[in-house]
Order: structure tokens, then C-alpha cells, then sequence
């Protein structure tokens, strides 16, 4: 089980759909393993005027019903290198090594715990997790009113759930590099190149880069 997965990316009408694209077709290159794309239309009734940054609760509906593994990935991820071999456990995701998770461990115990905190813009999830994404989905739901963004984007709330139902096997921040944090020794070793809380016109100029100055070639 530990290569049975489903990667899996949402199109969300934010990027242009050639970045998109591109972005899946690095990933298919690089791993050999088509992504199953997800687009607005795709999504049930009750997930319509969900914020799109809040969308993952829904992934188990969007994918086939035999899919018992998905590896998710922001449309914003670069896959620089292949991915290793997963491992076989229920939860997995990159440690976070921005200063969100230490404001993160400042306020709940859970967190503290062990100073680990992740950024939802990659996981592996197994269907055995299902319950914890509809608990997300009604967390969303029940809160349209207030910010749709839930201040950052429901990762902490996706991160508390996940800690109350399993134990999360952690690995480097490589699989995950945010690029507001990177240095050139993170770039080095870098899995993925992670665009997220940067003006979206630069997130846009970068790809463009990107996919000019190395396409779908392997990144050295």
C-alpha cells in the first residue's frame, strides 16, 4: 500500500488553466502517476459557495469510490523531484517550517505537544479518515457567515482533527518547501516548491518562470 495512491488537484478558476496543467503534468512526469484534476463543476451542491481555499473536506466525493488513498496537492506546488516511496500509514504530511506552526504551538496544547504542525497543501489521506473530512465539512458549512477563509484556511482545524483520530507519520519539510521560507540549501533538496501566502499575481509570474526555464525537465 505504501505506492497506492491517487494524486489528486483541485482546479479551482484561480490560475490559469495552462499553469494548472503544467503543474499536474510535472507531477505525472516526475512519478509516473496521472492526476485525477478536480474542477469547480465537479464538486456537489453544498460545496458551491465553499470558499476555494476550503474545498479539501470534499475530496472523498470528487474522487472514484474504489480510490482508498489520496495524495493531495495545492494547483500552487511545484513537484520539483520525484517523490519517495510513501509510507503505509493512515495520515501522512510535511512538517511546516514556517512561523505559523510556532504561533500554532503557542496556542494549543496538542500542537505543543510535540511542535509539529503541518500545511494542508499536501497529504496523504486513507478512506478509513473519511469522518474527519465531513467533521471539516460542517466546521465550514456552519460558518459561512464569518471569514471563508476561517483565518488560515481550516489548517489548524484540519490539523487538531487529524491528531484526535490517528497518529500522523511526519516527514521533511522537503516534501513541502514553502517558498516565503526557502533558502538555496532547502532548494537543494527540495521535493516541491510550495507558492502559498504570496500575492497571487507573483504566484502567477513564478510559474510562468518555472515553466519557461524548466518545463516538464527534471529541476538540478
Amino acid at each position: 500500500m505504501g505506492t497506492d495512491y491517487l494524486p489528486v488537484l483541485f482546479s479551482i478558476d484561480e490560475y490559469p488553466p495552462e499553469l494548472e496543467q503544467w503543474v499536474a503534468s510535472r507531477f505525472e512526469v516526475l512519478n509516473g502517476r496521472r492526476v485525477h484534476i478536480v474542477r469547480n463543476k465537479d464538486f456537489p451542491a453544498d460545496a458551491r459557495d465553499v470558499h476555494p481555499y476550503c474545498l479539501q473536506p470534499w475530496i472523498w466525493d470528487v474522487v472514484p469510490k474504489d480510490t482508498e488513498r489520496v495524495l493531495y496537492v495545492d494547483s500552487d506546488m511545484i513537484p520539483l523531484r520525484a517523490l519517495p516511496e510513501l509510507p503505509d500509514d493512515e495520515f501522512i504530511a510535511a512538517l511546516d517550517g514556517t512561523p505559523h506552526c510556532k504561533r500554532m504551538a503557542d496556542i494549543y496544547p496538542a500542537v505543543a505537544a510535540d511542535g509539529n504542525f503541518f500545511n494542508s497543501g499536501f497529504f496523504v489521506a486513507s478512506r478509513s479518515l473519511r469522518h474527519i473530512f465531513d467533521q471539516m465539512k460542517f466546521f465550514v458549512s456552519s460558518r459561512k457567515s464569518e471569514d471563508p477563509r476561517h483565518g488560515d484556511h481550516l489548517q489548524t482545524i484540519f490539523n487538531l482533527l487529524i491528531r484526535s483520530a490517528t497518529s500522523i507519520k511526519w516527514l521533511p519539510h522537503d516534501y513541502n518547501s514553502v517558498a516565503i521560507t526557502a533558502t538555496p540549501k532547502m532548494m537543494s533538496t527540495a521535493i516541491s516548491l510550495h507558492l502559498c501566502a504570496m500575492p497571487l499575481n507573483a504566484r502567477w509570474v513564478i510559474m510562468n518562470a518555472l515553466r519557461t526555464s524548466i518545463g516538464l525537465s527534471k529541476f538540478e
